[in-house]
Formats: structure tokens, C-alpha cells, sequence
């Protein structure tokens, strides 16, 4: 039982981890279509070396423990 809690909370936490890479990804792409990144270069260089790092970090994960 007590297995099972923790593999829930570790599945939800990775949910709601996902869920929210994909609404600043989302949040990204909107600002770059309306331009506010145009008016604001600190946010656009933190948001988007955020989103880069962000993504090659779970890239180099996944790939670990894919294909070890």
C-alpha cells in the first residue's frame, strides 16, 4: 500500500510538472507572436534559456534511461 502511494505521488508530481512546461511553453510562443519580447529582453533571454535548458536536461534524461 505504502508503495503505491508514493508511485502516485510521483506520477501526479510528473503531471503536474509536464502541465505546467507546457503553459510557459505555450506563454512563449503567445509572447513571441504578440511581440512583448520586443519590448522587454530580460524577460525574453530568461524565459526562453529557461525553456532551452528546461528541455535539454529532460532530453538527456530520457535518453539515460531509454537507452542506457
Amino acid at each position: 500500500m505504502r508503495h503505491t502511494v508514493w508511485m502516485f505521488l510521483l506520477i501526479a508530481t510528473a503531471l503536474l510538472g509536464f502541465c505546467g512546461y507546457c503553459t510557459a511553453l505555450l506563454d512563449w510562443v503567445q509572447d513571441v507572436r504578440t511581440g512583448a519580447y520586443g519590448l522587454n529582453y530580460q524577460e525574453a533571454v530568461l524565459e526562453t534559456s529557461a525553456l532551452i535548458m528546461y528541455t535539454y536536461l529532460s532530453i538527456r534524461f530520457f535518453r539515460s534511461k531509454l537507452f542506457p
